[in-house]
C-alpha cells in the first residue's frame, strides 16, 4: 500500500449521552461533557474513554437517568442560542455606534449644521438600503443623529484628539505660533498653533482657542498661554521657538508677550511669522519698486471702484 495510511476519524454517537456527552459546537469531532463544560481531545471520543472519564470526574451522576443528561442539554442548547443572539446584537449595536461617530467627524470636517444627519443623511441611508440593496433600515433609524447627539459626539472626539496632543507635548519639544484674532462681533481670541516632529515626519496641530475677556495686553496673551500649559503639565522649556506677527504685544522688545516667554526659558528662539514678512520687506523697498507697486495698486482700485468697471474688465480680458 503506498502512502501513510490515512488517520481514523471517530464520530459522535447518540448513546454517549448517557455519559454526559455531546458534540462541540465548533467542531463536532470533539467531545463536551455536559457536567463540567470542557472539551476533550478527539482521541477521546471512544465508549471506554468517556466512561472512564465520567467515572472519575462525575463519581455521582453514574446512575443518573439518560432523561437527566437530555435536560442539560437542552438548557446548554438554550443558553448557547440566547449568548450567540445577545453577541451579534451588541455586534450590531457596537457598528451603530461607531457609524454614528464617523457621520458626526464627516459633519465636523465639512462645517454643516449638526441637523443635517437627522434631516439628510438618515434618509438618504434609508433610500439607498431600500432601493439598491432592497434591505430594511431598522438599523439606520436606530442610528443616534440627532442635533444634541452629533454636537456631543464632536466634542467627544475634539477632547480625546487634544488629550492626545498634550500628552505629545510633554514629552517632546516643540515650537510655537501665536496670533490674536477679532471675531465679527469683536471679540477677542487668542489662537495657539504647535509644531513638532512626530515618527519622523512634522505634524502641525492647533493647540488651543481662548477667549481673550478684557484686553489684549502682552500679559494677558502670555498668561493666558502660561495657564494652558501649567494646568495641562506641559512645560515651558519644551517650547523651542515662538513665532507672531510684529504688534508691539506680541514683538515688543520690552514688555512683549515673546519678551516674557523668552524671561521664562532663556533659550526659546524668537522667530517673526512668515506670513507678516512681507510688512517687512515693504518697509525697505526700492524706490523704483515702490513706484510701480503704487501703479498697480492705483489700477486695480479703479477696477475694483464698481461692478460695471469690473465685469468690462473682465470681457476686455
Amino acid at each position: 500500500m503506498s502512502g501513510a495510511s490515512k488517520k481514523k476519524t471517530r464520530k459522535y454517537s447518540e448513546e454517549y449521552l448517557k455519559f454526559g456527552f455531546i458534540p462541540a459546537v465548533h467542531d463536532e469531532r470533539i467531545p463536551f461533557c455536559l457536567l463540567c463544560q470542557q472539551c476533550l481531545t478527539k482521541e477521546s471520543m471512544k465508549r471506554g474513554r468517556l466512561e472512564a472519564h465520567l467515572k472519575a470526574k462525575h463519581s455521582a451522576h453514574i446512575n443518573s437517568d439518560l432523561n437527566y443528561f437530555k435536560t442539560l442539554k437542552k438548557n446548554f442548547r438554550e443558553r448557547t442560542t440566547l449568548k450567540s443572539l445577545f453577541t451579534a446584537h451588541t455586534s450590531t449595536n457596537d457598528r451603530v455606534l461607531e457609524a454614528s461617530y464617523q457621520i458626526s467627524l464627516f459633519i465636523a470636517k465639512t462645517g454643516k449644521n449638526n441637523t443635517i444627519g437627522e434631516n439628510l443623511i438618515k434618509p438618504s441611508i434609508s433610500a439607498f438600503l431600500k432601493t439598491v440593496l432592497e434591505k430594511d433600515n431598522k438599523d439606520v433609524k436606530a442610528m443616534p443623529l440627532s442635533n444634541n447627539t452629533v454636537s456631543r459626539r464632536i466634542n467627544e472626539m475634539s477632547e480625546d484628539i487634544e488629550k492626545q496632543l498634550v500628552e505629545k507635548l510633554k514629552k517632546r519639544n516643540f515650537s510655537v505660533q501665536l496670533d490674536v484674532s477679532t471675531l465679527r462681533d469683536s471679540e477677542a481670541v487668542l489662537i495657539t498653533y504647535v509644531r513638532y516632529i512626530d515618527k519622523g515626519h512634522f505634524a502641525e496641530e492647533m493647540l488651543f482657542c481662548k477667549r481673550l475677556e478684557s484686553t489684549t495686553t502682552s500679559k494677558d496673551i502670555y498668561n493666558k498661554l502660561k495657564n494652558y500649559l501649567d494646568v495641562n503639565d506641559i512645560p515651558m522649556k519644551n517650547i523651542t521657538s515662538c513665532a507672531a506677527d510684529s504688534a508691539n504685544n506680541m514683538m515688543g522688545k520690552k514688555n512683549g508677550c515673546l519678551k516674557l516667554m523668552k524671561d521664562a526659558n532663556p533659550e526659546m528662539i524668537l522667530v517673526h511669522c512668515v506670513i507678516h514678512r512681507e510688512n517687512l520687506v515693504a518697509k525697505n523697498i526700492s524706490p523704483v519698486l515702490n513706484e510701480v507697486l503704487h501703479s498697480v495698486i492705483k489700477c486695480i482700485n479703479a477696477i475694483k471702484a464698481n461692478a460695471k468697471c469690473e465685469h468690462h474688465f473682465k470681457l476686455f480680458c
